[in-house]
């Protein structure tokens, strides 16, 4: 709905200038409410009914002028997506999908300089945070009372055990926010290990 109605705003007939003008302004307007890749400017100006030319002198000028950039988008959206608690498998995809190119996004992604076996961690105790604190009841020490507990809920220590079922169950949510394999057992284990400590 609303880009047949920015399309009836767009005269055919204007001057090219005009057209020009009113193509910078429209990207204006989009980069003041946050930023924008290049892709994303050329899809909504051109469902606005912008031509590719008008769009691409609009893009070149935006760039030149310092209102755009897809590095500065690449950069401020990767960090948005970390404190959120994404893994560098789901930015990279984010990113990617808002047309940034790989080699932008890997940079991205490593001046984050990020533990993505904490950051996992954080995810799993902002997700779960009430599995993970029933972790801190009190530990089992007596031998006699952890062998009549099912031995699959406590260590050798006497401290709660996650089953296979929650691993796999916190594992598939690590590998749904885009952390590794080996991060996501990491950060499980940390999870378990410093909530019951």
């Amino acid at each position: 709905m609303r880009s047949g109605r920015n399309k009836k705003q767009i005269d055919p007939n204007l001057k090219p200038e005009e057209l020009e003008r009113q193509a910078y302004a429209r990207a204006i307007r989009l980069l003041g409410a946050r930023e924008h890749t290049t892709t994303e400017l050329r899809n909504k100006l051109g469902d606005s009914g912008f031509s590719s030319d008008v769009i691409e002198l609009t893009l070149e000028q935006l760039i030149r002028s310092g209102y755009q950039s897809d590095e500065r988008f690449a950069t401020l959206y990767a960090e948005q997506l970390l404190r959120k608690h994404y893994g560098p498998l789901a930015i990279s995809a984010k990113l990617s999908a808002r047309g940034i190119d790989s080699a932008q996004s890997r940079e991205a992604i490593e001046l984050l300089d990020a533990d993505w076996c904490e950051v996992a961690t954080d995810a799993l105790r902002s997700r779960f945070s009430s599995r993970f604190l029933s972790f801190t009841e009190t530990p089992v020490t007596d031998a006699a009372t952890v062998d009549a507990a099912s031995n699959s809920e406590y260590d050798a220590a006497g401290k709660p055990e996650l089953d296979q079922a929650e691993v796999g169950k916190y594992a598939r949510f690590l590998n749904r926010r885009g952390f590794s394999s080996t991060d996501s057992i990491k950060a499980i284990r940390l999870a378990a290990e410093t909530v019951s400590d």
